[in-house]
């Protein structure tokens, strides 16, 4: 024989506020460290040097960057879940990862051959003078300028040899009114 059911229906597991806040910042942390590996890891042009992303331009110094905070979150791990330091993990933490971040930086400083590395972005390049003549784009140029005093017109029409415009001024009709 089977057992009685329960006449009562079970209630869903409700959330604490603490949790849905929590996952909300971890959610947004994922977002935020992808998009700026995306960012310091973008590449530069192909066959260039000192162009992309950080990442890209010091690889040397992202190393070291990236060796430091996967042994933090070592230490951290270990720090919190052993038993010689429950109950002092707010003292124990902060000593072991000021002792990682002083061998990351002293590993920056005893890195053969330095640990940025000092790329220059490659020049513009020159634009290299052309063989051929300039082209004329039109055979008659117009246009037509005013200024304070009155209006001039500019007509010519180069010719092969390039002799310059023509420039004709308009008289201009100065008006007074008054008393």
């Amino acid at each position: 024989m089977s057992p009685a059911r329960s006449r009562r229906t079970p209630v869903p597991h409700r959330r604490s506020r603490a949790d849905i806040v929590r996952a909300a910042a971890v959610a947004g942390g994922i977002v935020i460290v992808t998009a700026l590996l995306i960012w310091l890891m973008r590449p530069g042009p192909p066959g260039t040097r000192g162009t992309g992303g950080l990442m890209n331009r010091q690889p040397r110094s992202s190393a070291v960057v990236i060796v430091a905070l996967l042994v933090g979150g070592g230490v951290t791990l270990l720090v919190l879940r052993s038993r010689r330091a429950r109950g002092r993990e707010k003292v124990v933490l902060p000593i072991a990862l000021g002792v990682v971040l002083v061998a990351a930086i002293g590993a920056g400083f005893a890195w053969p051959g330095g640990l940025l590395r000092h790329d220059v972005a490659p020049p513009k390049p020159i634009p290299t003078p052309s063989t051929q003549p300039p082209s004329i784009t039109a055979a008659t140029g117009a246009s037509s300028t005013t200024g304070a005093t009155g209006a001039s017109s500019t007509t010519g029409a180069p010719g092969a040899t390039g002799a310059p415009a023509t420039t004709t001024p308009t008289p201009s009709v100065a008006t007074t009114t008054g008393p």
